[in-house]
């Protein structure tokens, strides 16, 4: 998992990006990539140094968090300050605790709508294509 931002302009990272390794020869590989505004992150378990990504569809997938023994708490603590960062940084900004997200956050304009359920149906037929259950990528 890793964010980055779509323009260098940007203060903060504005894109989630799944990669998970191949079949053939275990290089990583891209599998998605999705802006943050229709995904949320939070801490699922700090002490076992989890990671929560839910999207607007409701699919909720858990990742563990995978470094030497040596730098992983570092690691870790460096993930925690930017989901704070993303959480306060603004009103659109990511959610870093767990808290009810329904569709009433969804209803805003109608054209917004329109847009926000074409990028859900795109979410969706991505999401299908990632199966956690054959996966490094969710490590759990």
């Amino acid at each position: 998992m890793g964010v980055a931002a779509s323009s260098p302009a940007l203060e903060l990272p504005d894109l989630l990006l799944l990669a998970g390794p191949t079949k053939e020869d275990g290089c990583p590989q891209l599998l998605g990539l999705f802006p943050l505004q229709f995904v949320q992150l939070f801490i699922h378990d700090e002490s076992r140094q989890q990671l929560k990504v839910k999207f607007c569809t409701g699919r909720a997938f858990y990742l563990q968090l995978r470094a030497p023994a040596e730098t992983r708490a570092l690691e870790f603590s460096k993930w925690v300050r930017l989901l704070y960062r993303l959480r306060f940084h603004g009103q659109g900004a990511v959610p870093f605790t767990q808290e009810e997200w329904g569709d009433e956050d969804w209803d805003e304009e109608t054209d917004l709508e329109d847009q926000e359920r074409d990028w859900r149906d795109q979410l969706q037929a991505r999401e299908a294509r990632l199966d956690p259950q054959t996966s490094e990528l969710w490590g759990l």
